[in-house]
């Protein structure tokens, strides 16, 4: 077990090493829409969001429409959310105790994002027949890693359960 809590740990850091700069730059794409910081070029057709407080580009956008720079920052911001819930599955392995509520809660909530959130926005990229067979592909990818926590988040029910009757015999 020492091996799965050393290789839980470090994936834990990375996940929540690679979470934070994709919410912060979420974050800090709604400020600078709200704040009106974006720069237009092209007649408006693209968008440049700029580094903070210099003009060295950082994002560059397509397209300036409601919807994707909705999808943009809400992109960026779920695979934020998804690496930092991907790391609190990682942190339950870290745990001396495996089989408690909170991971199995974990766990839960991690599949059912995985099984709800890509929906919407394959729904969307077929509406506007924008970039299909990439949203396909990510839902489906999505969709499988939510049978694969569905499955582990059933076994560490079970195993409650399991720890649960043992306890009341002891």
């Amino acid at each position: 077990m020492k091996k799965v809590r050393l290789l839980a740990t470090t994936l834990f850091y990375i996940t929540r090493t690679a979470a934070i700069p994709y919410l912060l730059t979420a974050l800090y794409c709604v400020i600078c829409f709200v704040l009106g910081t974006v720069q237009y070029t092209e007649g408006g057709e693209r968008f440049i969001i700029h580094y903070p407080f210099t003009q060295k580009r950082y994002l560059l956008g397509d397209s300036t429409e409601f919807y994707y720079i909705f999808e943009m920052i809400a992109f960026i911001g779920l695979y934020g959310v998804f690496f930092w819930l991907l790391g609190t599955v990682f942190d339950a392995f870290r745990q001396p105790r495996l089989f408690t509520e909170k991971n199995v809660g974990r766990l839960k909530l991690f599949y059912t994002l995985n099984f709800i959130v890509p929906l919407p926005f394959l729904i969307g990229h077929l509406w506007y027949s924008y970039e299909v067979s990439l949203l396909i592909s990510l839902t489906f990818l999505h969709f499988v890693i939510g049978i694969f926590a569905y499955f582990m988040a059933a076994i560490f029910e079970q195993g409650l359960n399991l720890q649960a009757e043992q306890d009341l015999y002891i």
